[in-house]
């Protein structure tokens, strides 16, 4: 699984779970999800549970606050990473 493979996945979770148009032209994988609204706080618990249920890894607090973590392309990397340094679930397994 590559970076580029978990953002298409991100993205479809946050379509649909978000109700995000697909005609909204603001949206993108390099917009800030939280700043522009698509996601709050409550949301932000959906997405870590998504990230850590379909690609095994948990996100570590001081990454949820990073600017990186703010957009999809962003949490892609996130996820590639941990998962590519063992900082996955313990006995889970990306699907």
């Amino acid at each position: 699984m590559t970076a580029l493979d978990i953002s298409d996945r991100i993205e479809r979770f946050v379509r649909v779970q978000f109700r995000v148009a697909p005609t909204d032209t603001r949206f993108s994988r390099t917009q800030p999800l939280f700043e522009l609204g698509y996601v709050d706080s409550i949301g932000v618990v959906e997405l870590l549970a998504y990230l850590s249920e379909e690609f095994g890894v948990l996100v570590p607090d001081d990454v949820l606050m990073s600017d990186e973590f703010a957009t999809i392309d962003g949490m892609a990397a996130v996820a590639y990473q941990l998962h590519q340094n063992g900082n996955g679930k313990h006995g889970a397994s990306p699907s």
